[in-house]
């Protein structure tokens, strides 16, 4: 870890709060720091080089479902599965369109957390790079 560590002075958690409610919480909690991260970057990286999409891959979750396809963070800070569908061309030319098709992710808080992290972590490090600082 950085020099930088985290504050211990953080407000007790309420003692009234299941454990599955302080999970949604910090799930919520995590989601805003990502949106406040995520509209910092900017601009945001392009997803493989591609002009129309940007996107950063996230990691699949360790055990995840093999039906989940490619997870993205978005320029919003949203996470979302990210399908892309190669079309063919004009008949003749060897170009091929792209379509991107972007599913808002029903994760539970404990998944979330999980790609949260992975996401806030790579922005963040994107955020820190001396060429960004210069900008």
């Amino acid at each position: 870890m950085s020099s930088e560590s985290v504050s211990q002075s953080q407000p007790s958690p309420n003692p009234h709060l299941s454990p599955k409610a302080l999970l949604e919480h910090a799930a919520a909690d995590l989601r805003q720091v990502l949106m406040d991260l995520a509209s910092q970057l900017r601009p945001f990286p392009a997803f493989m080089n591609m002009v129309s999409l940007q996107a950063m891959e996230l990691e699949p979750l360790p055990g995840a479902s093999a039906d989940l396809g490619c997870v993205v963070v978005l320029p919003e800070g949203e996470i979302c599965e990210l399908d892309l569908q190669l079309m063919p061309g004009v008949e003749g030319v060897r170009d091929v369109d792209t379509v991107e098709e972007l599913t808002e992710l029903e994760l539970s808080a404990e998944d979330y957390i999980t790609y949260a992290s992975q996401a806030i972590r790579l922005i963040y490090r994107e955020l820190e790079k001396p060429s960004r600082q210069l900008a």
